[in-house]
């Protein structure tokens, strides 16, 4: 049995996620709003049978089993923490906070109901391309990484008024909006963590016709960092709000022996300077009304997000206990230690465009795991080489040996 599903922001997220959680086979029972207008605005146009702007009368209602936590950053720790303190499974918005310490906070909550669902929306892990991608770096199609170049040109992301996508304090810029998305993108693809960045964030437009009043834009609308991975690969970073048009995002791995090129969601690659080919293309058609709102490849990562969700509650042991969802089935969904990581990586970032320098990024304890283990494969080379040389000795006449036969002769 699938759990109903309470949707916290009356936004435009909420009616990309609505009609891929009914697609599913959700149960959608409630929404949350800003304000109870526009709570009510929501559920009338998408048939939601409850809406409120009181966050606790959402979260105590029994017919909401599955919270999704899409309002702003500065809401985000709280409503999510307290969700958790009450049994509801959790899928929250990128950035986990507005700070590492925020985001500690949400681990801490799903470290202590391990049972719940927890898990950061990063759709872009589930886009067929990326899966791909990962799969081809893994298999050698590059050899070993050594750089990862990722562009990321958008339109303005103001409104018609001011909101908090124009205060950087509340987690605004472009920065917050897609720069976490490419960090955690790049970790899932590498198997890597940043270890120190270097980063700048402007914020070029600072009023428009339609705010400028006494209230100054703080958001930054471009953004360009690097980092440096555990792993040895280097990787820059740049975010512009400053290209008209739709969302254009390119991916390019560089390796030892090759690279790979994602340009949306089209996967192409090349080998020792070979012509670039075409490995794959998506088939997958968004209609235009959705287009409008959202990057087509996030809502191609979001239905694939959405469905590997379902079947983790399906897969449960106990399926008719809404409560239980089978972890393993959907591993490699982000968890909020990964959005603990991404923000340390952005609060890193903003520390570094005021400082001017470099900045250490804190490590990820249990991301050890994941990497391979360096030392254990030096032992084991070091002990293969060391059974080749006795193998070797044991092939070659022994001096004794030929002293004992010359004897005899």
């Amino acid at each position: 049995m699938l759990p109903s599903v309470g949707v916290v922001d009356a936004g435009e997220g909420s009616r990309q996620l609505i009609g891929a959680l009914r697609t599913a086979g959700f149960t959608v029972t409630g929404v949350w709003g800003c304000t109870k207008h526009q709570a009510q605005v929501m559920a009338h146009k998408h048939d939601v049978p409850f809406a409120t702007s009181r966050i606790d009368e959402l979260l105590l209602r029994e017919d909401v089993d599955l919270l999704v936590v899409l309002c702003p950053p500065h809401q985000r720790a709280d409503v999510a923490v307290k969700a958790l303190s009450i049994g509801k499974h959790v899928l929250c918005e990128a950035p986990a906070g507005l700070s590492k310490d925020e985001a500690d906070r949400m681990v801490n909550a799903a470290q202590y109901y391990p049972r719940l669902l927890s898990l950061m929306k990063h759709e872009l892990r589930f886009v067929p391309t990326f899966v791909k991608m990962k799969r081809l770096i893994e298999e050698g199609y590059c050899g070993n990484v050594l750089v990862c170049d990722c562009r990321i040109g958008v339109g303005s992301l103001l409104g018609s008024s001011y909101d908090w996508m124009c205060d950087q304090a509340m987690g605004g810029g472009v920065l917050t909006k897609y720069g976490s998305h490419i960090i955690d993108l790049i970790s899932f693809l590498t198997n890597q963590q940043a270890e120190s960045v270097n980063g700048t964030l402007k914020t070029f437009i600072t009023q428009t016709e339609n705010i400028s009043s006494f209230r100054h834009i703080t958001g930054d609308d471009f953004c360009s960092f690097q980092m440096k991975l555990n792993g040895g690969t280097f990787v820059t970073v740049t975010l512009s709000t400053h290209i008209p048009g739709p969302y254009s995002q390119v991916i390019n791995i560089i390796g030892s022996e090759g690279r790979l090129i994602a340009r949306n969601d089209n996967l192409h690659g090349q080998k020792d300077g070979n012509k670039e080919i075409l490995l794959y293309a998506t088939t997958r058609v968004i209609p235009s009304v959705e287009k409008s709102s959202s990057p087509e490849v996030f809502l191609i990562g979001l239905e694939a997000w959405v469905r590997e969700i379902k079947r983790a509650f399906e897969e449960s042991v106990d399926k008719d206990d809404r409560r239980n969802a089978d972890l393993q089935a959907i591993s490699s969904a982000a968890s909020f230690e990964d959005g603990l990581y991404t923000r340390s990586v952005l609060d890193a970032i903003k520390e570094s465009s005021s400082k001017e320098c470099w900045v250490k990024v804190p490590p990820s304890p249990n991301f050890k795991s994941k990497l391979p283990d360096k030392s254990k494969q030096e032992r084991k080379i070091s002990l293969n080489i060391t059974k080749d040389s006795i193998r070797a000795k044991d092939r070659s006449p022994s001096p004794f040996r030929r002293s004992q036969t010359q004897k005899s002769l």
